[in-house]
């Protein structure tokens, strides 16, 4: 089951690496040296250079070693394209409930990009446990602070958006429980040296964290 083993990686590292931009021809190595520095966690936006291309290959690269899908995901039809290639992790920039119910139906993970109070409820109540609170770096930890609030204890949440090294801790003691990183991570035209090195700074300041 696809939740189960996004869990355990997210518990392992909760780092998620978007590689938007990545060519078919870069995911493997790409993917490679995430793995090999503990990202466990990869997506492929879907407006990069034929996704479903490099989700296929992408979910290859990762087998036994982490867990792989598609982000930009905004229509119904786009999960099952990304479910045939081998991706099962569905992350969108907004909260549309059919994408979670489609999601969900196909046994994968749902991500949905939830910002305001109605967002979040929305996205639970079409079956959502995990929340993508983008872009939450915009307006900031006393805002977050304010959503966690009223969130229900059973939901996962994930910061994304003007995350990097200097403020993980702080979301974290708030109750962030992941991150999803673009350009810090990974951007279009870097080497794989500078995604080492990208990810190698996050990884250190993950591992700052008080885990459970």
């Amino acid at each position: 089951m696809s939740s189960p083993q996004f869990t355990q990686y997210l518990a392992e590292c909760p780092l998620i690496a978007i590689i938007r931009g990545v060519k078919p021809d870069e995911v493997e190595a790409v993917a490679t040296t995430l793995l090999d520095a503990g990202i466990r966690i990869i997506e492929i936006p879907l407006n990069s250079p034929d996704p479903l291309n490099s989700i296929e290959r992408l979910a290859r690269a990762v087998e036994g070693r982490g867990i792989c899908g598609a982000g930009t995901v905004t229509q119904v039809e786009q999960v099952q394209q990304v479910k045939n290639v081998g991706g099962e992790i569905i992350v969108s920039p907004n909260t549309n409930p059919d994408v979670i119910k489609a999601t969900l139906a196909a046994g994968m993970v749902s991500l949905p990009g939830c910002l305001t109070p109605t967002d979040c409820f929305t996205a639970i109540g079409a079956g959502a446990t995990h929340l993508k609170l983008f872009p939450i770096g915009d307006l900031g930890p006393v805002y977050f602070k304010s959503l966690m609030a009223v969130m229900p204890k059973h939901i996962t949440t994930l910061a994304v958006g003007g995350m990097h090294e200097g403020n993980l801790a702080e979301y974290w003691d708030i109750g962030a429980r992941g991150y999803g990183f673009g350009t810090n991570i990974y951007a279009a035209g870097d080497t794989l040296e500078q995604v080492r090195t990208k990810a190698d700074l996050l990884m250190t300041a993950a591992a700052k964290l008080p885990r459970n």
